[in-house]
């Protein structure tokens, strides 16, 4: 009985810390990242991931505003679009930061891009290792 709490527990976790770094942002604003930095992660991606709860899906919008990166990341199960602006490059990767909260508690969330062919892999992190899913972005325009 014991296990299966935990999981549950585990999964409520999980869901809630998605859910809630998803939520919209009320600011949005572009990066100090050229644009010329991040051409190859330009364009819309559908995100699939594989969470300790089940596959999840996303979009991720990066384009060009005004020569810097911006970035928009969503699901409509999750209530809209989170505004991303603390955009880097790290290698090969792009890292996207931004700060969720949940019921009063904040919490950052880390997501790197990684390209792979045509594809992105994706690792999504919150809390500093709280909850964490990888998954794999599949280019939709750009």
């Amino acid at each position: 009985m014991k296990s299966v709490s935990r999981r549950f527990l585990g999964w409520a976790l999980g869901a809630t810390l998605l859910g809630a770094a998803l939520a919209p942002a009320t600011a949005a604003a572009q990066s100090q990242l050229d644009v010329a930095q991040a051409q190859a992660f330009l364009g819309e991606w559908l995100v699939n991931m594989d969470t300790e709860f089940g596959p999840f899906s996303m979009n991720l919008d990066i384009v060009d505003q005004g020569g810097k990166v911006a970035a928009t990341m969503g699901s409509p199960e999750m209530g809209g679009d989170q505004a991303i602006t603390d955009i880097t490059r790290s290698e090969e990767s792009l890292v996207l930061r931004f700060m969720g909260n949940a019921q009063g508690q904040s919490f950052d969330v880390a997501i790197a891009l990684v390209p792979n062919g045509e594809n992105l892999d994706v690792y999504f992190e919150v809390g500093q290792g709280q909850f964490s899913a990888q998954g794999v972005g599949t280019r939709v325009t750009g």
